[in-house]
C-alpha cells in the first residue's frame, strides 16, 4: 500500500511542471503532497509525512497568495511551523533534509513568477532527494528527478536558452526582378 500511494504521488509529481501557470501546478501538487504524506507515514518516515500533509494545506494557502501584501507575509510564517515540525518528528538527516526541501518549497509557492517558482523549485527538489534516497522511497526519488529535469527544461526553455531549433534546409530568397530563388 505504501508504494502504490507513493506512485500515485509520483504521477502527480511528474505531471505538475508541464503545466504552464503558477494555479494550475499548484493544484496538481495537491496530489503529490496528500499521497506522499501517506506513502510516509507507512515507510516509518514521520518528519516527511508531516510535512508533506502540512504542504496539502501550504498549496490551498498558496493559491490565495496573489498580489496581497499582507498575506503574502502570513504566508512566510508557515517557515518556523516547519522548524517546529521538524523538531517534533527529528529521526535525524532524513527530518533534516526534508524541512530543507519544505522550507525552499515554501519559498518556491511565494514566488508569483513562474520563472522564480521553477528556478526555487530546482534548489528544493535535491533536498527531497536526498531525503527520499536516505528513507528508501523509489517513488519520491523519481517524483524529484523528474521534477528536477522538467523544470529546467522549462526554464532553459522559456529563457532561449534551450538548444536551438533546426533552421529550415531552403530559404527563398528574393531575386532583383522579384522573383524567388533558393539559396
Amino acid at each position: 500500500m505504501a508504494q502504490l500511494l507513493g506512485f500515485c504521488g509520483t504521477i502527480g509529481g511528474m505531471l505538475w511542471p508541464f503545466f504552464h501557470s503558477r494555479t494550475a501546478m499548484l493544484l496538481v501538487q495537491l496530489v503529490p503532497c496528500l499521497c506522499f504524506a501517506l506513502h510516509f507515514a507507512l515507510v516509518d518516515a514521520p518528519t516527511a509525512a508531516a510535512l508533506n500533509g502540512l504542504a496539502a494545506i501550504q498549496v490551498l494557502a498558496a493559491l490565495a497568495v496573489g498580489g496581497r501584501a499582507a498575506f503574502r507575509i502570513a504566508y512566510l510564517l508557515i517557515l518556523p511551523v516547519i522548524a517546529v515540525v521538524m523538531a517534533l518528528t527529528w529521526t535525524g538527516l532524513p527530518s533534516a533534509f526534508a524541512a530543507a526541501g519544505m522550507a525552499l518549497i515554501s519559498l518556491a509557492r511565494y514566488q508569483t513568477q513562474v520563472a522564480r517558482f521553477r528556478g526555487t523549485m530546482l534548489v528544493a527538489l535535491p533536498c527531497w532527494f536526498v531525503h527520499n534516497s536516505l528513507v528508501g522511497s523509489v517513488p519520491g526519488m523519481i517524483s524529484d528527478l523528474t521534477g528536477i529535469v522538467v523544470n529546467a527544461w522549462m526554464l532553459l526553455r522559456g529563457t532561449g536558452m534551450a538548444p536551438p531549433q533546426p533552421a529550415p534546409l531552403a530559404t527563398p530568397i528574393p531575386s532583383a526582378n522579384g522573383e524567388a530563388k533558393l539559396s
